[in-house]
């Protein structure tokens, strides 16, 4: 009866080793997640910011062309009836800085949670209420947890979507430290818009 009890135990360790190593590698695999990920602060990474409506036709085209929504990247919690993750599409001029830049900063922070439907860019249309086309229409600006931050709002709700208040995390990666993301926010608008970065100003 001994024999069978060693080898039960032996069996036991052994096991208890297996799952503590896998245990120990799925720790170290998530430390490393995208360890090695660097911002792009280069021309390509963070090109020219249009300053003023000439300026963003200069540089983007006019508005609703071919290469207006012809870049995009994949969003957790994109979608505003589910909460489910979507593409969102944005002009190629900024694929650099929203693809790889904004959107994997949040990921390489493990702050997927931080982000709330909705999330969109790309959208050929008007300002509300105006004759003046919207810089969406240029796939340049991006709204971002607009079903927690709405126009008009003067403040940034940044309860994500597990519950958690994440301050300004958001905002502040589409704005960034100097020299950042460079994205203006519309928050700072007399009529406030929480939910807008763009990717220009006066305008």
């Amino acid at each position: 009866m001994v024999a069978p009890t060693v080898r039960s135990r032996a069996a036991f360790l052994t096991l208890t080793a297996a799952i503590g190593l896998s245990l120990f590698a799925g720790s170290a695999a998530l430390a490393t997640h995208m360890s090695s990920w660097t911002h792009d602060h280069s021309k390509q990474g963070l090109p020219p910011r249009p300053n003023g409506l000439s300026e963003l036709v200069a540089t983007l085209g006019e508005h609703c062309n071919d290469k207006s929504n012809n870049a995009r990247s994949w969003w957790p919690h994109a979608n505003t009836s589910d909460g489910s993750g979507a593409y969102v599409e944005y002009h190629t001029y900024l694929a650099r800085n929203i693809g790889f830049n904004v959107r994997n900063h949040i990921d390489a922070a493990h702050r997927d949670n931080a982000l709330y439907p909705g999330i969109g860019s790309y959208n050929c249309r008007l300002i509300d209420g105006t004759t003046s086309w919207s810089v969406h229409a240029w796939g340049a600006a991006v709204d971002t947890n607009w079903l927690r931050n709405f126009r008009g709002q003067d403040y940034w709700n940044g309860r994500g979507w597990d519950g958690v208040n994440y301050g300004t995390y958001i905002p502040d990666v589409w704005r960034g430290a100097n020299p950042g993301h460079r994205f203006y926010w519309g928050l700072n608008w007399s009529n406030p818009d929480a939910m807008h970065f763009q990717y220009v100003t006066n305008y």
